[in-house]
């Protein structure tokens, strides 16, 4: 009985190969080996791999079969070095090129039936390996019809490209965007064809962005958490002002701040006639919650938090246990960057459990692709946008278009928070 050959595919062959060993043993043959492209959508974002078929040596091969171990050697001997009768390079060499011919010759009468290649690009296939730190952008290459389809005309292909790169330069993911032109080429554009890619996109991205704001218990204790600068206690006074004003609940505010930092937020709130406890420590904080009325919301305030103070995180945290807290919101600023928030994200992580996003200062920024990005990454939801720098607006509840429109922009429009 012959056994089926394994498939494997990676960056090399020399990658490969440790594992056919591995899991094949030491006799393993290489029966088939091809080259191409693996991923993206239309030629963008493709990685470069190899493919490999294999089987254990001691089992007949359908075609004249390669050793492992004699291809590697094949690929890695040095000039002049000794051959062994087993390892004979001519031999390995002979059958390797005997077992691509018919891959060549198939590949050979596909491309025959392909049109002509566009011309290439200015630059493009130029220094490879000095590019290959860069961050991949969308590169104007048509876009590909399914078998049978009719082509894209070229107008409509540049269109797509435009919005897709937009949206890459706004600050989205590269992987996120390209879900999102997946997407909505897949599900929106065959009812919508004569729409902005844009547009399509926005929507695609509004369905993917998860919201969650309010609660439903009578009390509610909040932890408001970001790195310096970010507009955090800020934030927690709009959420304070919002409640005291328009509900009946009770509203009290904490700051786990020092009594000289915490002033801020006492001024902040000093038109309410809300006065934060300053509490240091876990046991000060206890102390602080306790006695809350039935309907009342507790905002905590705390202090600038880094990824690398991984001391800091963790008294927060144990602060944040003493005061029972229901949610810890992480403040990201809408020109944040995804990477650098995210990982922030993930140290305070080790230590705490981010329950929702704000995103905040969306009026001091073209978009807000960076926080929206974050969102995506982190898979938590958005609880509110906050702009301006009163307390007293400024916050409300986050929606899911608003915030795809400010990831992707109209090009020239006016913001959506100037035209609210």
């Amino acid at each position: 009985m012959i056994a089926e050959p394994k498939t494997y595919r990676g960056r090399s062959l020399d990658e490969l190969l440790p594992r056919i060993r591995e899991e094949l043993g030491d006799t393993a043959v290489v029966v088939r080996q091809r080259e191409g492209i693996i991923g993206g959508i239309g030629g963008f974002f493709g990685k470069r791999c190899v493919e490999v078929e294999a089987q254990a040596g001691d089992t007949p091969s359908p075609v004249p079969a390669v050793p492992a171990r004699a291809l590697f050697d094949a690929y890695d001997a040095m000039p002049g070095a000794a051959a062994t009768a087993d390892d004979d390079p001519g031999e390995v060499i002979r059958t390797a090129l005997d077992q691509a011919k018919p891959f060549a010759e198939a590949l050979a009468d596909a491309e025959a039936d392909l049109p002509e290649p566009q011309a290439q690009l200015d630059g493009e296939g130029e220094d490879d390996e000095e590019e290959e730190d860069e961050p991949r952008r969308f590169e104007p290459i048509a876009l590909e019809s399914a078998p049978g389809a009719p082509a894209r005309s070229s107008a409509r292909d540049a269109e797509w490209r435009h919005a897709a790169t937009r949206a890459v330069d706004a600050g989205l993911p590269a992987a996120a965007v390209e879900g999102l032109v997946r997407d909505a080429q897949r599900m929106l554009e065959p009812f919508h064809q004569t729409a902005e890619p844009l547009e399509l996109m926005r929507r695609v991205l509004a369905r993917q962005i998860k919201v969650e704001h309010g609660w439903r218990t009578r009390r509610r204790t909040i932890a408001v958490v970001g790195a310096a600068g970010v507009g955090k206690t800020l934030t927690v006074a709009k959420l304070c002002h919002a409640y005291h004003t328009g509900s009946a609940m009770s509203v009290r505010a904490i700051s786990l701040e020092p009594a000289e930092n915490a002033a801020r937020l006492g001024a902040l709130l000093e038109h309410l006639g809300i006065e934060p406890a300053v509490a240091e420590t876990p046991a000060a904080v206890a102390e602080a919650v306790a006695g809350a009325p039935a309907d009342c919301l507790t905002v905590i305030d705390t202090p600038p938090v880094s990824a690398r103070n991984a001391s800091g995180i963790a008294a927060l945290a144990r602060r944040l246990e003493a005061a029972g807290t229901d949610e810890v919101h992480l403040v990201v600023p809408a020109w944040s960057d995804s990477r650098a928030t995210t990982h922030l994200a993930q140290a305070l992580g080790s230590k705490l459990t981010i329950t929702r996003l704000i995103v905040t200062q969306v009026d001091e920024a073209p978009t807000a692709s960076g926080a929206v990005g974050t969102s995506l990454a982190l898979k938590r939801p958005v609880s509110y946008v906050a702009e301006g720098r009163g307390p007293a607006n400024g916050l409300r509840p986050a929606d899911e278009a608003e915030l795809a429109l400010l990831a992707l922009p109209d090009a020239g429009a006016e913001p959506a928070w100037a035209a609210a």
